[in-house]
């Protein structure tokens, strides 16, 4: 099977690993997060809790000792290889767009999960991970303004696939059903 690299940009909570774990269940895409594949696992190693403040200071300390903002997309290149169906969830920076696009040419495309602010917070609460089960609408706010969140809007424009999760499952579903095929895997 040849090689091709899905990366799924959006904001916190609009659906980017609902939008990975469909194209893993239904495709058989192997899914990396920059949370679960590389920050996650050195905060443990470190003895911290993984929580959203210990996961930002931690990317942007890599970002800044490293004096690269595609440091964590490296990371998980390395584990990617040249074979194989793989979605990444949780692109940011449009430095991590060009390094997965200069690694991966043609094989590599990047699509926005879109969503109000509304529905992203109710989503996090629900969620409860990270330690956001209890923030306010006001702290979730705040948060959209720090230096990990702000690149994602740039990010997103550009993407050449768009998914509206402000509906249902079903109507995400179809959407990814739809952009797949314009994929035109075989």
């Amino acid at each position: 099977m040849k090689l091709f690299v899905l990366g799924i940009t959006g904001r916190r909570g609009a659906g980017k690993d609902t939008a990975a774990e469909y194209f893993s269940k239904k495709y058989g895409f192997r899914v990396l997060t920059f949370t679960d594949d590389v920050l996650a696992p050195m905060l443990r190693s470190m003895g911290k809790k993984v929580t959203r403040e210990n996961l930002i200071d931690l990317g942007m300390d890599m970002r800044e000792t490293f004096d690269s903002k595609a440091v964590l997309a490296a990371a998980l290149c390395e584990r990617i290889g040249w074979r194989g169906l793989w979605a990444i969830s949780g692109v940011r920076f449009p430095e991590e767009v060009r390094y997965f696009r200069s690694n991966f040419g043609n094989n590599f495309r990047l699509i926005s999960v879109e969503c109000s602010a509304k529905k992203r917070y109710d989503r996090l609460r629900r969620r409860g991970t990270k330690g956001e089960g209890r923030m306010s609408y006001q702290e979730f706010m705040k948060i959209e303004k720090r230096p990990t969140e702000k690149p994602i809007d740039k990010t997103m424009k550009m993407a050449k696939f768009r998914l509206d999760n402000n509906k249902t499952r079903n109507d995400l579903y179809r959407q990814i059903e739809r952009i797949y095929e314009k994929f035109k895997l075989e």
